[in-house]
């Protein structure tokens, strides 16, 4: 992912050692869709409204989730041969964000973003030596998946394509801007390369040894996506159960500030009531992660909630247990430590 013209659809041109069917590069903003480049008999195209309702794929859950508009944005292109990195892999190549904060698409395009994001195994965003400016709707993106940072690579491409001078101001300005728009204490590490091609060959004889490191970096990060699936397999089921937890125990707690604003005499919600408690939503966030002491990152991003929950569901927020929240989660433990043991093989 990343900004138009970054060089993302070249880098998966690199990867595949050619092109997939329906792949156009260009300098504006070529890539308008989202593309699940994936091992197939032949060497098609299918529509996201056929893609979404193969079982044997994992889109499912996209037929409803962003409505028609995304599936007319939405596509799947089959490699029949070579490309051996997709054999064990699916790549998304994802539309560049926009400068004007997505003016004019007509689905929520950094909520499917999140989407991708929650079940990639690895992200890789690209931004441009020549433009190193977070524009509106990256930094809306950067927050909608938050929460995934340990699967980010931040690449700086086209490296090789200014001087040293040069690289060393966008490189600062790049981590600057980053630091401005993520949701986290330390500014990430950026490779620094240029990724048309997977050779060892640049427009420049200065710095090539940061180049080829950086690459072999990424490359080995693939690779070892594609041999560790069981492993990451296992961690995302512990991860999604710690959130699907957490995010219980807020519903307790919004539905304990729900149960103060009623008494004998006022047994429905005001208007003002349903307004108090959808602006307490980042304080009750925050009282639950100190008291359980659980990090802010176990947690579903709080914007997102705030976007999809309305005043109306107030009136009809699950009845949870503690008791019993717990006791679930507790076997859910059990069962993914013996998946890391091996011991339900």
């Amino acid at each position: 992912m990343g900004q138009y013209s970054t060089g993302k659809t070249s880098f998966v041109k690199a990867l595949l050692g050619k092109a997939y069917p329906g792949m156009y590069i260009a300098a504006n903003a070529s890539t308008d869709n989202f593309v699940a480049v994936m091992r197939g008999g032949t060497e098609d195209e299918t529509p996201g409204t056929a893609l979404v309702n193969d079982l044997s794929k994992p889109f499912h859950a996209l037929r409803e989730a962003f409505g028609d508009n995304f599936l007319q944005r939405f596509r799947g292109s089959y490699v029949s041969s070579g490309a051996e990195v997709l054999d064990n892999l699916v790549i998304i190549d994802t539309p560049g964000t926009l400068d004007a904060g997505g003016q004019g698409r007509e689905y929520d395009y950094p909520d499917a973003m999140a989407w991708f994001a929650r079940r990639a195994a690895l992200i890789i965003i690209f931004f441009d030596v020549n433009k190193t400016g977070v524009s509106v709707e990256m930094s809306q993106v950067l927050k909608s998946i938050h929460g995934n940072e340990e699967k980010i690579r931040f690449v700086c491409n086209k490296s090789d394509t200014v001087n040293p001078t040069d690289l060393s101001d966008s490189l600062g300005g790049l981590k600057f801007n980053l630091g401005q728009s993520l949701l986290c204490p330390e500014v990430p590490k950026v490779y620094t390369t240029s990724l048309d091609t997977l050779d060892d060959t640049y427009r420049t004889d200065i710095g090539t040894e940061t180049f080829s490191a950086h690459k072999k970096e990424l490359l080995v990060d693939i690779e070892r996506v594609q041999k560790n699936t069981f492993a990451r397999k296992v961690n995302l089921l512990d991860k999604r159960s710690r959130m699907v937890r957490n995010h219980a125990f807020f519903m307790m707690k919004l539905a304990e500030e729900k149960a103060n604003c009623l008494s004998l005499f006022h047994r429905s919600l005001s208007t003002e009531d349903r307004k108090r408690l959808m602006s307490s939503i980042p304080h009750l966030y925050q009282r639950v992660q100190q008291e359980q002491e659980w990090a802010a990152n176990e947690f579903l991003p709080v914007t997102n909630l705030q976007g999809k929950l309305k005043p109306e569901h107030l009136d009809r927020l699950p009845k949870l247990k503690r008791n019993k929240v717990s006791a679930a989660y507790g076997g859910m433990e059990k069962v993914v430590r013996k998946l890391q043991t091996g011991d339900l093989l």
